[in-house]
């Protein structure tokens, strides 16, 4: 049967994305490796993108992460150390520091971004028209179930 006329099951469906985004990953990770363009992973990238959504604390960014106080401080503190964050004191509470992303953090943040886009549009650019097609209901549909089933805190958009 023709590929693009079978129809699966959810538990097919989720079975084929287990098996592609891990080598997707890995396959984005050995291409930014290969550009010299590793510096920043994919989880600072996210951190970033995230604080320029909306200003918080190292606090609030362990919650959204559900990682330890700690665990968010090192991060913070990497991003810091770049010169990509910085933390300036919350006016409404002397104790806490909020985090604002730097023009340059925004700049890296952007540039990371791009070239991902790039390195997976390089590899979707051999699907045929009617994959792409597939592609075009396909994701934003599960983009739509997704984020119906998370918080709204936990949701991220999609950069413009």
């Amino acid at each position: 049967m023709n590929e693009m006329t079978q129809t699966w099951t959810p538990e097919q469906t989720a079975q084929a994305m287990l098996d592609v985004f891990p080598n997707l990953g890995r396959l984005m990770h050995l291409r930014m490796r290969e550009t010299g363009e590793e510096e920043a992973t994919f989880m600072q990238m996210g951190v970033l993108a995230r604080i320029q959504e909306c200003r918080m604390t190292t606090s609030d960014l362990a919650k959204m992460r559900k990682v330890s106080l700690q665990s968010a401080s090192v991060l913070v503190q990497a991003l810091v150390d770049r010169g990509w964050l910085t933390r300036t004191p919350d006016p409404n509470d002397r104790r806490q520091q909020l985090l604002e992303v730097t023009p340059e953090g925004a700049e890296r943040a952007r540039a990371v971004h791009d070239q991902m886009i790039g390195l997976i549009a390089a590899v979707v650019q051999d699907l045929t028209p009617e994959e792409l097609q597939a592609a075009s209901v396909f994701l934003p549909a599960l983009h739509r179930v997704i984020t119906t089933q998370l918080h709204p805190n936990d949701v991220t958009e999609p950069l413009p």
